[in-house]
């Protein structure tokens, strides 16, 4: 497989995508996507280690540290205390859409966002974002660390959900035209909804059919999410599921590098290798996706064809917020193809609106996307090693 070299740290490569993005606001804005089927209310919170009088409390700084504390108490019982940065609306599909709202695409978004009322909460998404409820929200926890986060979710109603009760709630017809105006449908949280895979085969069965032959060409991306408590012979069915999605549309599969730790060990029956592209590679020549997408909190990497494209993150040493970062990245790699930029520049775009998400906790506009790549052209400090 032939490979590029990285190319975050050219040139050449950050100016030709601020000439890309320079032109790119009334492209996106006429553009369309359809999300689905998840939505959260999240608390972000840090773990109190210890307090000291007239002092700011000690925080847990890492997992190792945080399990470590745990496993000295075996035997006992024991409280923690947490200090709560903020509420926030949550779900893979609520954050991606919100970052492809910022960026200038029209959103349609389905998802467990309240009902018969839609939650409040996500009334904070882009104004770009239109909002079809199907349920009630479920509610996740979110532990930060510095080196990464632990989410607890009550699932609520996404335990209970099939693709009747969607249909039933929204209409067929309502889905379908959602579907068929859209030129990127993003499938998203596979793991935490427990009958996604229904929802997923009955949009196979009864909506692609409908418009298919229309000629409407279509993205769909597909991101799984945590996949561990998933069993082997599940995973496995939904990845020939995704494989049937190719036969209608260009397929992206957007994995973490647990996620694809986990996709490896399924198909493989063996311990991945620590390398992520020797992994990517693997799983790529075995699934007949048209790119994968793996990314880790300090580099990513994309195949597609016979080539392999890789970018390094642009590294924040004091994040405001790591909780939806992946989201954020998978939607600037989703406006980049929607741009339709070659691999390359998807990943530096994804990097760009994932970096800003982590310095600011909020997911960038357009001008602010180009105004950092002109700021970081190329700043070696700013990059990760």
């Amino acid at each position: 497989m032939k490979s590029n070299q990285d190319l975050t740290q050219k040139n050449e490569f950050t100016e030709k995508l601020i000439v890309r993005l320079d032109r790119a606001e009334h492209v996106l804005q006429a553009k369309k996507a359809t999300t689905g089927f998840d939505g959260f209310v999240d608390t972000i919170a840090r773990v109190i280690k210890n307090k000291k009088e007239g002092k700011s409390p000690s925080l847990f700084r890492t997992k190792k540290q945080f399990g470590k504390y745990i496993i000295e108490k075996e035997g006992t019982s024991f409280s923690l205390e947490l200090e709560e940065s903020s509420a926030r609306l949550g779900g893979n599909m609520p954050i991606l859409s919100n970052a492809l709202g910022n960026l200038g695409v029209q959103v349609n978004c389905i998802g467990s966002l309240g009902h018969p009322k839609i939650h409040p909460i996500f009334r904070k998404l882009s104004s770009r974002c239109h909002l079809y409820s199907f349920a009630e929200p479920g509610h996740s926890t979110a532990f930060e660390f510095e080196d990464g986060k632990i989410m607890l979710a009550q699932m609520g109603d996404l335990n209970h959900l099939s693709w009747r009760n969607v249909v039933d709630v929204l209409g067929l017809d309502r889905i379908v035209s959602l579907f068929q105006e859209s030129g990127l449908i993003c499938m998203l949280n596979w793991s935490e909804i427990f009958m996604s895979t229904d929802i997923w085969k009955g949009i196979l069965r009864e909506v692609v059919p409908r418009y298919f032959n229309h000629g409407i060409k279509q993205t769909v991306f597909f991101d799984l999410s945590d996949c561990s408590k998933r069993t082997s012979e599940s995973i496995q069915d939904v990845l020939k599921l995704i494989n049937e999605f190719s036969k209608y549309s260009k397929v992206i599969l957007g994995l973490n590098k647990n996620e694809s730790n986990i996709i490896y060990e399924v198909i493989f029956e063996k311990k991945p290798k620590k390398d992520l592209r020797h992994n990517g590679e693997k799983i790529f020549e075995k699934l007949r996706v048209s790119t994968l997408v793996l990314h880790s909190s300090k580099e990513a990497v994309a195949f597609q064809g016979d080539e392999r494209f890789e970018s390094h993150s642009f590294f924040n040493e004091q994040p405001a917020i790591l909780t939806g970062a992946g989201d954020n990245f998978n939607g600037g790699f989703c406006a980049g193809q929607l741009l339709e930029l070659d691999p390359a520049l998807s990943l530096l775009f994804a990097h760009t609106v994932s970096g800003l998400y982590i310095q600011t906790g909020k997911s960038p506009q357009l001008y602010e996307v180009v105004r950092f790549l002109r700021e970081n052209q190329i700043d070696q400090k700013k990059m990760s090693a």
